[in-house]
C-alpha cells in the first residue's frame, strides 16, 4: 500500500505483520438496543424525506436528474453517518506461536533428604526411568539411594526438558519461602535445597501471574508436595483449572520418607571396677522405622580384635523417642579397654555413619581408698582398724586423735598428719569419723567434709560415742556449738537432733542393763549391707541371731529423703517420730553419707568374725563407690528425645542404678531448669515415681521456645545452707520448629488435590517419560489484530464535501436553489 492511500484512508501507520493481513471496516460506534431502532427509523426518515423533497422541488425535473440528486444527498448523509458510526478499518492475522510452560522446581530443605525405597519393585522402576544402571545394565537401586530428592528431581528433568520445549517456551523456577527464577542458560545447575519453607499455594500464584497474557500450556510442579507456608495451594489450582491451565505434579520421594536409625549413647561409666557385674546400656532412637525390628550388637575390643559380647533384637518404637538395651557385663581385666555399640539390620536408611558408638572405659582394681579417724581407741575402733586393714581390696590409713607424740597410725601408708585441704582429703574416697573431737580436727575440716561428700562425691560415715557426740550434736548457740564446735558440716548427715534432746540417768541405766538388737525397716532388710547369706532364709537367721548392743546415741529424726536402715529393737526407745534411728543413709549431692547411732558392731565377732567384717566392707563399698567412679550421682538423668523442638514436652528421667534401686521409691528429687530468655528464673521441677519403671524418677515440661537449656536436679534434702552443693546436670537442646525436616515423607494426597482442582495429574518418578504427554497445548493460534480509525480520512471527509458542493452547482442549474 503506497503511501497516498494510506493518507487518503488516514491510516497512520501499520505493524510489520500486517503485510498478508486480511482487511475489514467495522463501526466502533454502532447503537445498541433503542439507539439502535432511532436510528433505523431516522435512516428510513432520512431516506423518505430525501425522496419526497426531490420530487415536490424538482417535478419539472426528469426522473434521472431526481435521482442522480438525491443520490448525492444520500451520500452525503451516508458520509456523516459514517463519521458519527466512527468508521475503524481492522487488519487482522492468523500465526502460530509457541505456548509457554511453567516447570516449578521445589528447593526447600525436604528436598534434600534421601529416600530409603524399601519396595524393591518401585525401587527398580525408578532407577531405571532415571537411567541409573549398572554396567551390565542393571537398575542401580544403591545409587537411588544414595541420591536426595532434588537431585533425583534433575535427573528426571534432564531427560524430558527436550521434549517439553519442543513447540513451547519453558520457563524454570525454584520455590521455597518465594519463587526465584532459575537461569535459562543452565536453569538446572542453579538448584539447591535450602529453604525453611515451603509454599506451593504462592508459588503457584506467583507463577501464573508472571505469564498472564501469555498463551500457556499448563505447569509442571516438581515437589514432595509438603506446603506449610502461604496460601492454600487446592484454591489456587482451582483457580488455575478455571484459567483452562492445567497443573500436573511430578511427585518426589516415598511416603515412608527417609528414615533412619542412630546410636544416641553407649552409657558406660569412665571406670569400673574388675569382676564387678554392671550394666552397659545402649541408647537408640529411629525416624520412619516403627515397628522395624533391628539389631543391637555390643563388643569389647580385646587384643586389637572386636569381640562380641552380646546380641539383642529391639523393636524401634516412634520417631525421636530414645529407647535403652541393656547389657550385662562383668570385667576380667585391668587397664583401658574399649566398648563400640552397633545397630544392624535397617537398611536401607538414610546414612549408617551414625548406627554405632565407641567408648573408652578404665578397668580399675575395686581398692577404696579409707580414711578412720577415731576420737579415742574403742573397742569398735579397733575391731574395725584390724578389719579394715586385712581387706587387701583396701587403701586403708587411720588416724587416732587420742594418740601421742611418736605413736605410728595404723595403715597401709601411715600418716604423719591429717589432711589439711580439700585437694588433700580427696585423695580418699571413704572418710568414717568415730566420735572425733572436731575442736582437735581444725576450723577448716567442716567445710572440707561438706566439700568432700557434696562435690567430690565422697562417702562419709559417722559413728556416735559416748564422749563428743553430745557436745557435737548440741545446736545451741547457732552455727559453733555450746562448745565452740562448728556443726554446719552436719547437714551432709540423714539424720535430726533437735534441742532439748536428752538421755536422763535413768535411759542409760535402762538402756545398759539388757542388750537389744536391731529393727531392720523394710528399706534396710533390702539393703545389700545387711545381706550375710545369699540365701534369705539364712540371711534372716543371721540377722536374727546377731548379738545386740547396750548404748546407742539418740537422735530426734531422719531428714525427709533419707532412707532409715534401722531402729532400736526396744519399743521403749521412742519419741514422736518412732522408735530411735540407729542406722540411716541419704544422698548429699552425688556423695553418700551413713549415720550410725551405736558403737558395738564389733559384738557380731562373737558370732562369726566374716559378720563384722563383711558388714564393713560393705558399707565402704556402697558410700564410697561414687568416688571411685568420678563422683557421679547413684542415678543417671536422660531424656525422652535427643533433640526437641518448641512446644514439645520434655520429660526427664532419672533412672537409678541397680546398687541403689531402692532409693528410688524413698529417695525425693527436685530439680530445675535454666537457659531460656536472660533474666527469667529457672522454673523448677518435682521428680515423681515412674508409673512404669519402680526404679525410676521422672518429671516433665513443655519446651516453650528455642534454645540452649540445663537440668539441674538435686536431692529435696539440700536446702539453702546447701548453695555450693553440686547437682547432676543434663544439657537438653530445643531448635525451632523445624516443618520442613519434622515430617519429610511424600505427601501424595496433597498432590493429588492439587492436580485435581486443574485438571492435571500425579505422576511418579519411575514414569517420568508420561510427563510431556501430559501437556496437549503445544503451538496454539494467534490472531493479530491492528486497528485505525478512518472515520477523519482526507478520502472520507473530501467525499463528503465533494458531493455537497456538485449538489449545490446542480440546484443552482436547476434553479432550485
Amino acid at each position: 500500500m503506497n503511501d497516498f492511500f494510506r493518507w487518503l484512508l488516514g491510516i497512520r501507520s501499520t505493524p510489520d505483520w500486517a503485510a498478508g493481513g486480511r482487511w475489514s471496516f467495522e463501526f466502533q460506534s454502532l447503537p445498541h438496543g433503542v439507539w439502535s431502532v432511532a436510528a433505523a427509523a431516522a435512516a428510513v426518515a432520512v431516506i423518505g424525506g430525501v425522496w419526497w423533497l426531490y420530487r415536490r422541488e424538482g417535478r419539472q425535473l426528469g426522473l434521472i436528474t431526481r435521482t442522480v440528486l438525491a443520490a448525492m444527498r444520500y451520500a452525503i448523509f451516508l458520509g456523516v453517518a459514517f463519521m458519527l458510526l466512527e468508521l475503524t478499518i481492522v487488519i487482522t492475522k492468523r500465526e502460530q506461536v509457541p505456548s509457554h510452560l511453567m516447570v516449578l522446581v521445589d528447593s526447600s530443605q525436604s528436598m534434600g533428604l534421601s529416600d530409603p525405597y524399601t519396595d524393591a519393585a518401585t525401587a527398580q522402576r525408578t532407577a531405571t526411568a532415571l537411567g541409573l544402571t549398572t554396567t551390565d545394565g542393571q537398575p542401580d537401586v544403591t545409587a537411588l539411594r544414595a541420591k536426595n530428592r532434588l537431585e533425583l528431581a534433575q535427573l528426571a528433568l534432564e531427560r524430558i526438558l527436550p521434549q517439553l520445549a519442543d513447540g513451547r517456551v519453558v520457563a524454570h523456577y525454584q520455590f521455597a519461602n518465594r519463587l526465584e527464577p532459575l537461569p535459562e542458560a543452565n536453569p538446572l545447575a542453579g538448584l539447591g535445597a535450602a529453604g525453611t519453607a515451603t509454599g506451593v499455594g504462592d508459588a503457584l500464584q506467583d507463577a501464573i501471574a508472571t505469564h498472564r497474557g501469555q498463551p500457556l500450556a499448563g505447569v509442571l510442579l516438581v515437589s514432595d508436595g509438603r506446603s506449610n507456608s502461604g496460601d492454600d495451594p487446592r484454591k489456587v489450582a482451582e483457580q488455575a483449572g478455571a484459567d483452562g491451565i492445567p497443573v500436573h505434579a511430578l511427585a518426589v520421594g516415598t511416603e515412608q520418607g527417609p528414615r533412619n536409625a542412630r546410636l544416641a549413647d553407649l552409657d558406660v561409666g569412665p571406670v569400673i571396677f574388675i569382676r564387678d557385674p554392671i550394666e552397659i546400656s545402649v541408647l537408640t532412637e529411629s525416624k520412619g522405622l516403627a515397628d522395624v525390628v533391628a539389631g543391637v550388637v555390643l563388643e569389647q575390643r580385646v587384643d586389637d580384635v572386636w569381640k562380641e559380647i552380646g546380641r539383642q533384637d529391639l523393636l524401634m518404637g516412634e520417631d525421636a523417642v530414645v529407647q535403652r538395651v541393656v547389657f550385662p557385663f562383668t570385667p576380667d581385666r585391668l587397664g583401658q579397654t574399649e566398648f563400640r555399640a552397633r545397630i544392624e539390620g535397617v537398611d536401607p536408611e538414610l546414612t549408617a555413619t551414625d548406627n554405632e558408638a565407641v567408648e573408652s572405659v578404665k578397668v580399675v582394681r575395686q581398692g577404696i581408698r579409707v580414711l578412720l579417724v577415731s576420737g579415742y581407741p574403742s573397742p569398735e575402733m579397733q575391731f574395725m582398724r584390724n578389719a579394715l586393714l586385712r581387706d587387701t581390696a583396701l587403701e586403708f590409713a587411720s588416724w587416732l586423735q587420742s594418740a601421742g607424740e611418736g605413736y605410728e597410725h595404723v595403715g597401709h601408708r601411715p600418716l604423719r598428719r591429717l589432711p589439711a585441704t580439700v585437694q588433700e582429703l580427696e585423695h580418699y574416697d571413704v572418710v568414717i569419723l568415730f566420735d572425733p573431737d572436731m575442736r582437735a580436727l581444725g576450723p577448716s575440716w567442716p567445710e572440707m567434709l561438706t566439700k568432700f561428700v557434696g562435690d567430690a562425691g565422697g562417702g562419709l560415715v559417722y559413728v556416735a560415742g559416748e564422749l563428743n557426740s553430745q557436745a557435737l550434736f548440741n545446736p545451741e548457740g547457732g552455727p559453733l556449738g555450746a562448745a565452740g564446735i562448728d556443726n554446719s558440716w552436719l547437714r551432709t548427715l540423714p539424720v535430726v537432733r533437735e534441742p532439748g534432746l536428752y538421755q536422763s540417768a535413768a535411759d542409760v541405766r535402762l538402756s545398759s542393763r539388757d542388750t537389744w538388737t536391731l529393727e531392720l525397716t523394710s528399706e534396710g532388710d533390702g539393703d545389700s549391707v545387711f545381706r550375710f547369706d545369699p540365701d534369705p532364709a539364712r540371711n534372716r537367721e543371721v540377722l536374727t541371731s546377731l548379738p545386740g548392743m547396750y548404748w546407742h546415741f539418740p537422735v530426734t529424726r531422719a531428714k525427709p529423703g533419707a532412707t532409715v536402715l534401722a531402729r532400736h529393737g526396744d519399743p521403749r526407745m521412742r519419741n514422736a517420730f518412732g522408735r530411735h534411728v540407729l542406722m540411716a543413709t541419704q544422698l548429699y549431692g552425688p556423695g553418700r553419707s551413713v549415720f550410725i547411732g551405736f558403737d558395738s558392731t564389733y559384738r557380731w565377732r562373737y558370732l562369726h568374725e566374716e559378720y563384722f567384717d563383711g558388714f564393713w566392707a560393705r558399707l565402704i563399698d556402697r558410700v564410697g563407690r561414687s568416688k571411685v567412679l568420678g563422683g557421679r550421682y547413684p542415678f543417671t538423668l536422660a531424656t525422652d528425645k535427643s533433640v526437641y523442638r518448641v512446644g514439645d514436652r520434655v520429660t526427664v528421667r532419672a533412672q537409678f542404678l541397680e546398687a541403689d534401686g531402692e532409693a528410688a521409691a524413698t529417695m525425693e528429687l527436685r530439680g530445675e531448669v535454666e537457659g531460656g530468655t536472660a533474666g527469667e528464673p529457672p522454673m523448677p521441677l518435682t521428680l515423681e515415681p515412674s508409673a512404669g519403671d519402680p526404679g525410676a524418677l521422672e518429671a516433665a515440661f513443655t519446651a516453650e521456645q528455642a534454645g540452649a537449656f540445663m537440668v539441674r536436679v538435686l536431692p529435696a534434702t539440700a536446702t539453702d545452707l546447701d548453695a555450693g552443693l553440686r547437682p547432676a546436670t543434663l544439657p537438653i537442646r530445643v531448635e525451632p520448629p523445624q516443618q520442613e525436616v519434622d515430617n519429610p515423607t511424600l505427601d501424595r494426597a496433597a498432590l493429588e488435590d492439587i492436580a485435581r482442582a486443574s485438571g492435571g495429574s500425579v505422576i511418579p518418578l519411575a514414569e517420568v517419560d508420561r510427563v510431556p504427554a501430559a501437556f496437549s497445548v503445544r503451538q496454539v493460534e494467534r490472531v493479530l489484530e491492528y486497528r485505525d480509525e478512518v472515520w477523519d480520512a482526507p478520502l472520507l471527509a473530501g467525499l463528503v464535501l465533494l458531493f455537497l458542493t456538485v449538489e449545490w452547482v446542480l440546484r443552482k442549474k436547476y434553479r432550485m436553489a
